[in-house]
């Protein structure tokens, strides 16, 4: 058990926000701690996920469709914000170094390392049956 003392949680932040930085550091491994710029970016991730919850209140309350300017029926546009939002969150915890790594694995570099073991695996196979 570390006796190091966490983060104090940023203020400002709702529930969601709260849950996400207080989980992140809950998983964090004792052995671990997040320099300056990991928090800033956790920090921005908690942000980043009360203006979810909150956009997903709203679609809670207004619906899925809503009326536009001429009445017609429309996507709220809080869906789309939504998945938006959803993306910045994972890019910016792909940004930590969580797995205690000298160099930050972002998700573009974490789905092309799990591309070329996919392409090594493959030509491995075509090798061995060729003998």
């Amino acid at each position: 058990m570390s006796d190091r003392t966490p983060p104090k949680t940023p203020e400002g932040l709702s529930a969601a926000g709260r849950r996400l930085w207080a989980a992140i550091l809950a998983d964090l491994p004792s052995e671990l701690e997040l320099e300056a710029r990991e928090l800033v970016v956790l920090e921005a991730a908690a942000r980043q996920a009360d203006v979810i919850a909150s956009l997903e209140r709203a679609v809670r309350r207004d619906g899925l469709m809503i009326r536009g300017a001429s009445k017609q029926r429309r996507l709220n546009a809080a869906v789309a914000e939504i998945r938006q939002g959803r993306i910045a969150v994972a890019r910016l915890l792909g940004e930590l170094d969580l797995a205690g790594e000298s160099v930050p694995q972002t998700a573009a570099s974490q789905r092309a390392r799990r591309a070329a073991n996919v392409r090594w695996a493959e030509h491995a196979r075509r090798a061995a049956t060729r003998g």
